[in-house]
């Protein structure tokens, strides 16, 4: 898998900012690191398959109705999450599943979620407590109804934002599965900020468009169920 500072010399040749044999960047190395992060802070707020994540827990404590942090520990994904044990709730894009682990009460519920303004509405003339029923996000927390009695270890998937590489040996999902449209939309970055070149800016921004369309259909026929619903039928009629 590629690290920061390979992806950062493969932008600079594109730029033109190698040294003659291509082995070193010799001008806009910081510039070009930095639009790499900037690039991968952009696509991390898209769902992608990329990004999913199965298996996370979240360790309910009696009394404690919302929760920051979440256990990656035991989960799975493409991501590299070397290192990282917990992750802020506020980098889990989307929640396509919780349960309670049988483990804990001999049951394998799933937990509904619901509107933050009905989560509160639960609470309205008195703070029940017991097994979780319901969760909802809000304000980078999760909201487990009704209050915690005790520890439960409740299961999750979905959508987590991956790390943004800082270190020159850091890797990432998207230079393993995406790496030419994080390359182009740094250059095009540094072509638009840096080197006040439109038409490169352009040219690159192109190859980007072009990645993104393709990394976009194959994540549609990964997470597509092959079945046209009736108001995309109505939709397609209407334009």
């Amino acid at each position: 898998m590629a690290n920061l500072n390979e992806i950062a010399l493969v932008v600079a040749n594109q730029l033109g900012r190698t040294n003659a044999e291509g082995s070193a960047i010799t001008d806009l190395e910081p510039q070009i690191k930095a639009e790499i992060q900037n690039t991968i802070r952009f696509y991390n707020r898209r769902p992608m398959h990329l990004t999913e994540f199965r298996g996370g827990e979240l360790v309910t404590v009696s009394g404690q109705t919302f929760y920051d942090t979440a256990d990656i520990t035991m989960g799975a994904g493409d991501q590299p999450l070397s290192g990282r044990t917990t992750i802020d709730v506020e980098d889990i894009i989307d929640i396509h599943y919780m349960r309670e682990n049988p483990g804990d009460t001999g049951l394998n519920e799933p937990l509904s979620e619901i509107p933050y303004a009905n989560f509160e509405r639960l609470f309205e003339g008195a703070v029940p407590s017991g097994q979780p029923e319901f969760f909802t996000r809000y304000a980078g927390q999760i909201g487990i109804w009704p209050t915690p009695s005790g520890a439960n270890n409740i299961y999750w998937s979905g959508i987590v934002r991956p790390t943004v590489p800082q270190a020159d040996q850091d890797v990432s999902v998207w230079f393993d599965q995406a790496n030419e449209m994080i390359e182009a939309g740094a250059a095009r970055r540094v072509c638009s900020k840096y080197l006040r070149d439109e038409n490169r800016a352009n040219y690159f921004g192109q190859i980007e468009a072009l990645q993104l369309q393709n990394l976009q259909s194959e994540h549609v026929r990964k997470s597509s169920t092959g079945r046209l619903r009736k108001h995309d039928v109505d939709k397609r009629r209407r334009y």
